[in-house]
């Protein structure tokens, strides 16, 4: 731009001694103007290219920024998908693949006592019966949570308290389920991650915290949107589950901070479990 602005007034000036050679005396004027002209507009052209080669900088600089944003992103969630298939697979081994294994171990039973002892191998058989019937409910318990379809069919409200009351049933725990009657319109990364968050801890309670009650409350709070699961539980030592990636924290941490919330679990032994997870409101008006 500088040297654009000082070809352009050279030209002038050398257009303006043309004109002075042909017309007259008042070259020196013309050169005068010249002159100033380019005094002006040499330190205007320099700001002016300053400021559009800083723009340039800028632009280039948060391209880069929103590049490496989304890369970021891309690869907490391929990372959380990951964790979700690693825990369901886990989920279905601890049900599918053990009621599976026992039955087996029962039927062999019953094929040794079938002529011997018949009142004992009938007995084996109803148990069997019973173990499977009870597997087969497990399995299709685990294989809904792997559909996504809770929250298309329900709503992040129902599809909350459809998955508390189906966990307290599920351990027979005593439920407290406070949740709003509506969340208004919320990003849908913003409903999988709670609804995860849920089940996740959810989850936790029903496996590991030999708890009787079970507590779940789901709402606005000022001005921010939360989720709270509770138990009254054995609690366990966060540090070293946290080191170890026990329960699904990790997993958790990372979807709270996906979707920009935020994940405070406290527990201590023999005290129960308290998952909170807290988003700003961005509820629709």
């Amino acid at each position: 731009t500088v040297a654009y602005v000082v070809a352009a007034t050279l030209a002038e000036l050398g257009l303006y001694l043309v004109l002075a050679i042909l017309r007259g005396p008042a070259l020196g004027i013309m050169i005068e103007q010249g002159l100033f002209r380019l005094i002006i507009f040499i330190p205007f052209a320099y700001l002016v290219s300053k400021l559009m080669n800083g723009q340039r900088e800028e632009r280039r600089a948060l391209a880069l920024s929103n590049a490496r944003l989304a890369h970021y992103a891309t690869t907490l969630e391929q990372l959380a998908v990951s964790r979700e298939r690693n825990r369901m697979a886990r989920e279905l081994h601890d049900t599918l693949a053990h009621t599976l294994s026992a039955v087996a171990v029962q039927l062999e039973a019953v094929d040794v006592l079938w002529d011997t002892d018949p009142a004992k191998a009938r007995e084996t058989l109803t148990l069997s019966k019973d173990l499977t019937r009870n597997g087969l409910t497990e399995a299709r318990r685990a294989l809904k949570a792997l559909r996504a379809s809770p929250l298309e069919d329900l709503g992040l409200v129902l599809a909350v308290r459809d998955l508390a009351q189906m966990n307290a049933e599920r351990a027979g725990l005593q439920l407290n389920l406070q949740t709003a009657d509506t969340l208004g319109e919320l990003h849908p990364t913003v409903q999988q991650t709670i609804y995860r968050i849920a089940e996740e801890a959810m989850n936790n309670v029903v496996r590991h915290a030999n708890a009787t009650v079970l507590a779940v409350l789901l709402g606005y709070d000022g001005g921010q949107l939360k989720l709270l699961v509770m138990d009254n539980g054995e609690g366990f030592d966060l540090s070293k589950a946290t080191q170890n990636g026990h329960y699904g924290l990790v997993g958790m941490q990372e979807r709270a901070a996906l979707c920009g919330g935020q994940l405070n679990v406290q527990s201590q032994a023999g005290q129960g479990t308290r998952v909170e997870f807290s988003v700003e409101m961005i509820k629709s008006a």
